[in-house]
C-alpha cells in the first residue's frame, strides 16, 4: 500500500474527531421539542381556520354569499286542518294526503304514446292530456289531476313507470260521508279557507299554522343537513267535536228525502235537539249538499242550512207558545168555556172576522188548542195588552238569533210593539204576523220538555265535565205550567190533528201546522203554497228528543196539512232515534209494532197511510 492510503478505521476515527458528540439523554430531549413546535404550528393554523370560518359566515364576501345561496334550500311545512268529529268521534271532515298527477312535456317524445298509454293505464281522456301538452310544449310541470282519486292513485303504484308521469303528495279536506250534514258542516275552497258552514265559522279554531325548514344541499341538490335554528314544525289546528250524531243524522236525512219527494216538495228541514242541555243532535235540509262537491243543485244553491236561514210563518204550531203564555198570565184557565161559535166564524168589535177549519162552539180552555181554534185563541189573546203579549213572544226568543254557532243564522220577524195593531193581538195567536226558523221552534217547544227553561242551542257537544261548557237556560214559564202544556200537546196527538205521529212504542206530544206562504210582492198569501209541519217531543213523560219536520210547498193534490204530510215523518225520526239511543219503549208496545220499527231503523220507510178526514181538522 502506498503511504497515502488509509484504512477504514482510519478514515472512521478521522470523522469523529470533527463532530461532537452528544450524551445519550439529549437526543430524545430534542425530538420532543421539535413534536411541541409542529403541535402549536398546526393549533395555530386550525385556529385561524376557524376563525375565517366564522368570519365568512358572519360577513362572507358577496362571491361566496352567492355560491351558498345556490346550495341552501327551505320548504314549508303544511300543518293538518283541524277535523270536525260527531258527538261520538266520528268524523265528518278531515285533511288527508292525496297525490297531483303531473307532466313533463320536455321528457315526452310522443305525444300520441304518451296519452295512449296514459289512458290505458289510468283511463284519463287522452284528447284532453294532449291539448293540455301542447297548450304548455316549454312548461316542465303541467297538471293532469290536482287530486287523483284513490282507485287511479293505486292504479298507478301498481302501473309500470311512465316516463314524464309523476305525482306528488298534496293535502286535502275529506268528507267521509259525503253529503250526510252538509249543509251544516260547510266546505273549504283551493286555499284551503273555510267558504261556508261551520269550516267557515270556525276557521280560526281549524287553520293550522305552516312551519319552515331551510336545508344545505349538495351540488346533486340532495338535502345535507338542517340546521335547527332554521327548523320551525307546523302546528295542526284544533279538532272539534260537533254535538251532531252521525246515526240521528242519517235518520233525519232519510226521512226527510222520503217525505219531500213523496209530497214532491219544494224543500223541507228536519231539526232534533236534546231539550234539557240544547244540543242539535240532527240537522237535516233536502235538497242535500255535498261538501266535497259544493255545487249549487236547480235554481236555488242547496249548501243554505234553511233550518237557521229561512224565516216561514209557522202557523198553528206557534199556538202552544201563545197558549202557555196566556195560561201563564191566567188570561184564562184549563177549564173555562170559551165560545168559538156553532157558526165556525167570529167577527172581532173592530171589523175582522176569523173563522175555523171545523166549528167548535163551546169548549174549554185546553180543548181550545187540542182542537186548534182561532177564534178561541184570538178571543183569549184580546184579555191582555199588546204589551204583554209581544213580550211573552219575545221571552221564547222570537225576534232574535238562538247564537247556536250556526252561519247565517237570522232572528226571525217580530212586530214592533209600536206597529203592533188589534190585528197584530188575533193574528200573532195563531202563527201570522210573525216569521220563525225551524230551530227557534224546536228550542220553543223544548221549554215545554224541560219544564219551562229556554235553553240556548248549541252545534257543540257539550262535555258534563268541562265547567266552561255547560248548558245555558232561563225560566220564562213555571215549571206546572209547562207540564200541562205538555199533557194538553199529548192530547193534540190522540185526540186532534197530530194522530198520524201517535206511536205505540213512545208517547209523543205535538202540534201540527199548516200555514200558507206570504206573497212577498204583492201582499197576502199565495194561492195553494203551505208550509207544512209538526215539532213534537218524546217520550212525554220524561222528554228526551224534541223534533221538528217544516216542508216548504208540497204539492196541495197529494196532501198539504201538516198532519198529513210532516207528522208521520216525526213519528218515524222519534221512533228509530229513540231506539237507536237506548230508550226503552213503551210496556204496551206489540212485538211486531216494535220489530217493523226495528227494520225502518235499518232500511227506512216513509210511510204510505191513507189520509183520513180527522188529518184535516186543522
Amino acid at each position: 500500500m502506498s503511504g497515502k492510503s488509509t484504512t477504514k478505521v482510519e478514515r472512521s476515527a478521522t470523522w469523529m474527531k470533527g463532530r461532537q458528540v452528544l450524551p445519550p439523554n439529549v437526543a430524545p430531549r430534542r425530538s420532543g421539542v421539535i413534536a411541541v413546535v409542529i403541535a402549536v404550528v398546526m393549533t395555530l393554523g386550525f385556529a385561524g381556520l376557524i376563525v375565517r370560518v366564522a368570519f365568512l359566515q358572519i360577513q362572507p364576501s358577496a362571491r361566496i354569499a352567492e355560491q351558498a345561496r345556490q346550495h341552501t334550500s327551505s320548504a314549508v311545512l303544511q300543518g293538518r286542518r283541524g277535523a270536525l268529529l260527531d258527538r261520538r268521534g266520528r268524523p265528518l271532515a278531515v285533511t288527508r294526503e292525496a297525490r297531483t298527477l303531473f307532466v313533463d312535456p320536455q321528457m315526452i317524445k310522443d305525444r300520441g304514446a304518451f296519452s295512449t298509454q296514459v289512458y290505458h293505464e289510468l283511463g284519463y281522456d287522452p284528447a284532453k292530456l294532449e291539448m293540455a301538452l301542447a297548450a304548455r310544449p316549454d312548461s316542465r310541470y303541467v297538471v293532469i289531476d290536482p287530486v287523483m282519486p284513490d282507485e287511479v292513485a293505486r292504479k298507478y303504484q301498481n302501473s309500470p313507470p311512465i316516463p314524464g308521469l309523476a305525482t306528488h303528495a298534496v293535502t286535502i279536506r275529506a268528507y267521509p260521508y259525503h253529503a250526510l250534514a252538509g249543509q251544516v258542516i260547510g266546505f273549504v275552497g283551493k286555499e284551503g279557507k273555510g267558504l261556508d258552514g261551520l269550516e267557515m265559522t270556525m276557521q280560526k279554531r281549524l287553520e293550522a299554522t305552516s312551519g319552515r325548514m331551510a336545508f344545505t344541499r349538495d351540488h346533486g341538490r340532495r338535502p345535507l343537513w338542517v340546521e335547527p335554528a332554521n327548523y320551525q314544525p307546523p302546528r295542526d289546528g284544533e279538532g272539534v267535536r260537533l254535538s251532531i250524531d252521525l246515526t240521528l243524522q242519517a235518520i233525519a236525512e232519510r226521512q226527510l228525502q222520503a217525505t219531500v219527494q213523496k209530497f214532491h216538495a219544494q224543500a223541507g228541514q228536519i231539526v232534533v235537539m236534546d231539550p234539557h242541555t240544547g244540543e242539535i243532535l240532527a240537522m237535516a235540509n233536502y235538497p242535500a249538499f255535498a261538501p266535497d262537491d259544493p255545487r249549487p243543485a236547480g235554481d236555488e244553491p242547496s249548501r243554505r242550512n234553511r233550518a237557521v236561514t229561512d224565516v216561514f210563518e209557522p202557523g198553528s204550531i206557534f199556538k202552544p207558545v201563545v197558549w202557555a203564555s196566556l195560561t201563564e198570565m191566567k188570561a184564562a184557565s184549563p177549564t173555562e168555556k170559551i165560545d168559538t161559535t156553532t157558526a165556525g166564524y167570529y167577527r172581532f168589535d173592530f171589523g175582522r172576522t176569523l173563522r175555523d177549519a171545523h166549528a167548535c162552539g163551546l169548549i174549554d180552555w185546553d180543548t181550545v188548542l187540542i182542537k186548534s181554534s182561532n177564534i178561541g185563541m184570538a178571543r183569549v189573546a184580546m184579555r191582555v195588552t199588546p204589551q204583554q203579549l209581544h213580550d211573552a213572544v219575545a221571552r221564547f226568543g222570537f225576534g232574535s238569533p238562538t247564537h247556536a254557532g250556526l252561519p247565517g243564522e237570522v232572528g226571525g220577524l217580530v212586530t214592533r210593539l209600536s206597529k203592533w195593531t188589534q190585528y197584530s193581538q188575533t193574528s200573532v195567536p195563531m202563527g201570522q204576523e210573525v216569521g220563525v226558523t225551524g230551530l227557534q221552534m224546536v228550542r220553543a217547544f223544548s221549554v215545554f220538555a224541560n219544564g219551562g227553561l229556554l235553553v240556548m242551542p248549541t252545534i257543540e257537544a257539550i262535555d258534563p265535565r268541562d265547567p266552561i261548557r255547560t248548558p245555558v237556560s232561563s225560566r220564562i214559564i213555571r215549571a206546572d205550567v209547562a207540564e200541562h202544556t205538555r199533557e194538553v200537546l199529548r192530547r193534540v196527538v190522540t185526540e186532534g190533528t197530530g194522530r198520524k205521529a201517535d206511536s205505540s212504542l213512545y208517547p209523543l206530544f205535538g202540534k201540527t201546522g199548516t200555514a200558507q206562504v206570504p206573497d212577498l210582492k204583492h201582499g197576502g198569501y199565495l194561492e195553494n203554497q203551505y208550509v207544512s209541519s209538526f215539532v213534537a217531543g218524546a217520550p212525554t213523560d220524561h222528554p228526551r228528543l224534541v223534533v221538528g219536520c217544516f216542508i216548504h210547498r208540497p204539492d196541495k193534490s197529494i196532501g198539504h196539512y201538516g198532519g198529513i204530510v210532516a207528522a208521520p215523518a216525526v213519528q218515524a225520526v222519534v221512533e228509530q232515534s229513540l231506539m237507536y239511543l237506548g230508550v226503552p219503549v213503551d210496556a204496551n208496545a206489540k212485538p211486531e209494532d216494535i220489530a217493523a220499527a226495528t227494520q225502518r231503523l235499518v232500511y227506512g220507510d216513509a210511510g204510505d197511510d191513507a189520509i183520513t178526514a180527522a188529518d184535516v181538522a186543522e
